[in-house]
């Protein structure tokens, strides 16, 4: 097969992003923005003047209603998913995996404030997503050092993160140089980003029918230009980008913007080219670049908008999708559920009509219409309403009023029944949303009947979290496997009191996650009753026979640590120790020395080592040519008395002498 050609690939997108769930327009965008101003309580559209024109809530009352309890399930504890290791060696990091993704998403991220905005939009608009990403940051700050040693420049010399800019050598009576010094440190770290993210910016294949299986799913975004430039995109492709029409087209968007100001932005791309807003669109889809028949996962991100007017700006292969999605109300293979806006829409149009008729009926009763004889009332006077006031005229029974039936009545009664009407589509009953009084002063109620009656009625609730329960999974899958693939560097971070040195590079994404979900309000003192008489029992187990090898002060802490929590405190360790933290013996570490000053100190050191190793060098050379030079006198002066001694006419006895005297020299 051939590969896939960029203006094929282009088409490509154009179709997927055309025909998907979520475009300007569709269905899905419309349901979506009337549920936002059901919610809102925006007007209808069918007001008339002079009549009332309130909008009953119901939708939010019942939205609003739930979100307290839902988030008290997920929330309740620090620990809100546990990793279980999949083989025998990762058994020892599944406790690290499972502090540190924790730590992750209540420390480094607002986990409060991302789990209330999916479960929110998932109530509201169907389904609830939030993206899970690397993201790497830039920070520079001035420094100024004075009166640096030599290891100190050299280990500002070799620092990656630091540019000197101004730089003063001092020289003191020793002879020894000193530095004072400006720089400015570039520091880049990376963290495990987690955002919200809003289902207008979503956009799904119609094929799909769950996160897993979808072919194509899309982030679209609105960027300035100057934030795609910063972002390593090329700039002529970035400049050459349509502005954005999201603002005129995005009808869910302005209805979000215009509760609060019904104003449009204002225009400032004629002042500052750099803040020109434009489109760019995130795409992950399968598809067949290289031409071997399978299709890969690709993360491709075009600019622009409308039909095969998109321009690529990256393209790269990815192993997983970062998103994470909840649903309230799951339907069989469909991507989107349902929502409370859909199981409430006319239930709240109904109530909205009983209410407007029944105070325009009250308003008629309290200012009803006036019959008048024509010519026998001074009209100037009834139409002058004020208490106490004269109304002239001509003939008794000139002026009688217009009978109103009362409907005060009947409007009362119709509202109680759509109540219960909508206690059985939410599932959320009204003692949920207070006490009611009736059923406190019956004489036959007691305090488990109402907890009966709790239990009962919040199943819908615990049916939902559940459901919830799958989309907080994914989000800590994801945050597992980012770190295991960008997070280079071993991190310190302080749990349960104590500084942990957290290090993925020894980790692997292969973990079972299991998300820890409460039971709701309902059912905490029966937690809490159930945790007393567990204690008492491992209690009386201790004292009377030891324990029989079943209870130990781990397991007494684990039943005190969840009674805390079961009671609203999610740390025990304030109130006690845990026995497997004491068991582990603290070795004394040993200080560690800056890497940057250790790696200066090897460098000063290897070069004064060299010096030396020269000056040993030079003194061995220059004495051996000292013993060259003497072993060649040495052996002139022999060659020398030989001649003489051939040349002379000496005895026999002085030759022998002064060969013996030749050879002791040649010896030396």
């Amino acid at each position: 097969m051939a590969k896939l050609s960029k203006s094929k690939l282009l088409a490509l997108i154009s179709q997927e992003i055309q025909s998907s769930l979520g475009f300007y327009s569709s269905d899905l965008s419309t349901q979506r923005k009337d549920a936002l101003k059901y919610y809102l309580g925006e007007p209808l559209g069918n007001e008339e003047e002079g009549r009332s024109s309130v909008v009953s809530q119901d939708l939010l009352e019942v939205v609003e209603s739930m979100l307290p309890s839902l988030m008290r399930m997920f929330t309740q504890s620090d620990k809100m998913v546990n990793f279980e290791p999949q083989q025998a060696e990762d058994v020892p990091y599944a406790e690290q995996i499972t502090d540190y993704c924790n730590f992750i998403f209540n420390r480094d991220n607002n986990g409060f404030n991302i789990l209330h905005s999916m479960f929110k939009t998932a109530l509201l608009q169907k389904n609830g997503f939030c993206k899970v990403y690397w993201k790497t940051s830039k920070e520079q700050k001035k420094e100024s050092y004075k009166h640096l040693d030599e290891v100190q420049y050299q280990a500002l010399l070799i620092d990656d993160e630091v540019e000197i800019t101004k730089t003063e050598v001092i020289e003191e009576e020793d002879l020894q140089l000193f530095y004072d010094v400006e720089l400015r440190r570039t520091k880049e770290y990376g963290r495990c980003q987690i955002d919200p993210v809003p289902p207008e910016e979503i956009l799904v294949s119609p094929r799909a029918k769950n996160l897993k299986d979808c072919n194509f799913i899309a982030h679209r975004v609105t960027k300035t230009v100057s934030e795609l430039i910063d972002m390593g995109f090329n700039r002529k492709d970035v400049e050459s980008l349509p502005s954005s029409e999201d603002g005129v087209f995005n009808t869910e968007a302005v209805v979000r913007r215009s509760y609060d100001d019904p104003t449009m932005d204002v225009e400032i791309s004629n002042i500052d080219p750099s803040q020109r807003v434009v489109q760019i669109t995130e795409c992950y889809m399968k598809v067949d670049m290289d031409g071997d028949g399978i299709g890969e996962l690709r993360k491709i991100i075009v600019g622009g908008s409308g039909y095969n007017n998109y321009i690529v700006l990256e393209n790269e292969v990815i192993n997983k999708l970062p998103f994470a999605m909840c649903v309230a109300i799951p339907m069989p293979f469909r991507f989107f559920g349902l929502s409370m806006y859909d199981l409430l829409a006319d239930v709240q149009m109904m109530s909205t009509t009983i209410m407007r008729n029944t105070l325009d009926n009250m308003y008629f009763q309290n200012n009803a219409r006036t019959i008048v004889v024509d010519g026998q009332a001074n009209l100037d006077d009834l139409l002058t309403s004020r208490a106490g006031g004269i109304v002239r005229v001509k003939s008794p029974g000139a002026v009688t009023p217009l009978q109103t039936p009362n409907f005060l009545n009947d409007g009362l009664a119709m509202l109680q029944k759509i109540d219960q009407l909508k206690e059985k589509r939410s599932g959320v009953p009204n003692q949920l949303m207070g006490l009611n009084p009736d059923t406190i002063n019956k004489s036959h109620t007691t305090a488990q009947s109402v907890n009966q009656m709790m239990n009962s009625s919040t199943q819908r609730i615990e049916l939902i979290a559940r459901s919830f329960a799958d989309g907080v999974k994914d989000i800590f899958e994801n945050v597992l496997a980012v770190i295991c693939e960008y997070q280079d560097q071993e991190r310190v971070v302080k749990l349960r009191g104590e500084f942990v040195s957290m290090n993925p590079r020894e980790w692997t994404d292969k973990y079972d996650c299991t998300t820890q979900v409460g039971l709701g309000t309902g059912n905490q003192d029966q937690r809490l009753q159930v945790l007393q008489q567990v204690l008492n029992v491992q209690e009386k187990m201790i004292q009377q026979q030891g324990g029989m090898g079943m209870v130990t002060p781990q397991t007494i802490y684990n039943t005190l640590e969840n009674y805390l929590q079961n009671s609203g405190y999610k740390d025990a360790s304030q109130f006690f120790n845990n026995p497997s933290q004491q068991q582990q013996q603290e070795q004394p570490k040993e200080k560690k020395q800056d890497p940057a000053l250790q790696l200066a100190a090897q460098d000063i050191e290897i070069r004064k080592q060299k010096a030396m190793a020269d000056v040993d060098f030079k003194n061995r050379k220059l004495e051996a040519d000292n013993q060259m030079k003497m072993q060649k006198l040495n052996l002139d002066e022999q060659k020398l008395a030989t001649q003489v001694v051939k040349e002379q006419n000496v005895s026999e006895l002085e030759k022998e002498k002064l060969a013996s005297k030749i050879l002791q020299q040649g010896l030396n």
